[in-house]
């Protein structure tokens, strides 16, 4: 089974996929702390550096070059100093850039994480300030979109639709999306943190086990378990295939026939941050999908991937040969 998914791996190479989203920009405000203000029960941090790193739909993108794939980013950004500082990081990092918009009216939205800690220790994150701006699209913002969309997918063997609730992926350019990818055959990949289950049409979501229960109206954890009743479920949506991420519980893989597996981890059970993790199955899911994977085998290659990028601080991506690690370590333990 490793040589499965080592071929699976060398296929990412010749891979195109079209990221539509909510492109955010990351910012870590790093220091030094050793003493409590007198001013309130608070740490005192003593500022080192900044570092910016692409966040969201852009996560998700350089998650697809990371691993040797093509990524195309559709999407809205400010003509702002974080918009300029977000496509400069995502062209550094192989990211096409061509189809990402940039409106005068609209601001880059922002995620500001300080990360402190003793001299010589680990970093913690100590407090979080977002400045998300919501995209409003006019009719001409939402035409310019669509088309976007339209040509970018043409070339594109699967695509990823990375909703944050930002006015990105209205039902308008959603839709557009779907219709145009099914049209061609190729996968729609769906992560969205608050409306999972919104993207009819669209072949596969990959929800955390949170959002799944909640949008689904599932009460029980047991109840993602039960084939029959999760079947009737995601035939309502509209969807016809299912991811769960379940942290260190593994995943929960439901096909459109409504069978269900479940996934075990990969590597350890003790992550060292879970940002963007999502962002990397998701990422992952499409490139799989993209080289041929069937859904198992997609979540397994997830599976992998979020086993290395829980280990690193921050927006993280997982390389190929980190890749190729894994796949020989689980092939030895099976």
């Amino acid at each position: 089974m490793p040589g499965r998914f080592h071929s699976l791996l060398d296929a990412f190479a010749t891979r195109r996929i079209a990221v539509v989203g909510d492109f955010l920009l990351d910012q870590y405000m790093l220091g030094t702390t050793a003493r409590v203000s007198r001013e309130a029960p608070i740490v005192v941090v003593d500022y080192q550096e900044t570092v910016y790193h692409p966040g969201g739909a852009a996560n998700a993108a350089q998650n697809v070059t990371a691993l040797g794939g093509t990524a195309v980013a559709v999407g809205v950004v400010g003509a702002d100093r974080e918009a300029d500082a977000l496509v400069t990081l995502l062209r550094e990092r192989g990211v096409d850039t061509a189809w990402l918009i940039s409106l005068p009216r609209a601001a880059t939205s922002l995620k500001l994480r300080i990360m402190a800690g003793e001299m010589n220790a680990q970093k913690q994150q100590v407090a979080r300030v977002d400045r998300s701006h919501r995209v409003e699209l006019d009719a001409s913002a939402r035409a310019t979109l669509l088309d976007a969309v339209q040509a970018a997918s043409a070339s594109c063997d699967a695509v990823l639709l990375a909703d944050y609730g930002l006015g990105v992926l209205t039902d308008e350019v959603a839709a557009g999306a779907i219709e145009a990818s099914r049209a061609r055959g190729v996968a729609v990949v769906v992560d969205s943190r608050y409306r999972a289950f919104a993207f009819r049409g669209a072949t596969v979501a990959t929800p955390n086990e949170v959002e799944a229960m909640s949008a689904l109206g599932l009460e029980r954890e047991a109840d993602l378990l039960d084939a029959a009743r999760l079947q009737r479920s995601l035939a309502q949506t509209g969807i016809a295939n299912l991811i769960v991420t379940r942290g260190s519980k593994g995943m929960v893989v439901c096909d459109e026939r409504g069978r269900i597996s479940t996934i075990g981890i990969a590597g350890t059970h003790q992550a060292t941050d879970v940002t963007g993790a999502g962002d990397t199955v998701s990422a992952v899911v499409a490139l799989s999908l993209a080289a041929g994977a069937s859904l198992e085998e997609a979540a397994r290659m997830a599976t992998f991937a979020a086993s290395i990028v829980v280990m690193k601080r921050g927006t993280a991506t997982a390389s190929l040969s980190e890749m190729r690690a894994v796949i020989e370590s689980e092939g030895e333990s099976a």
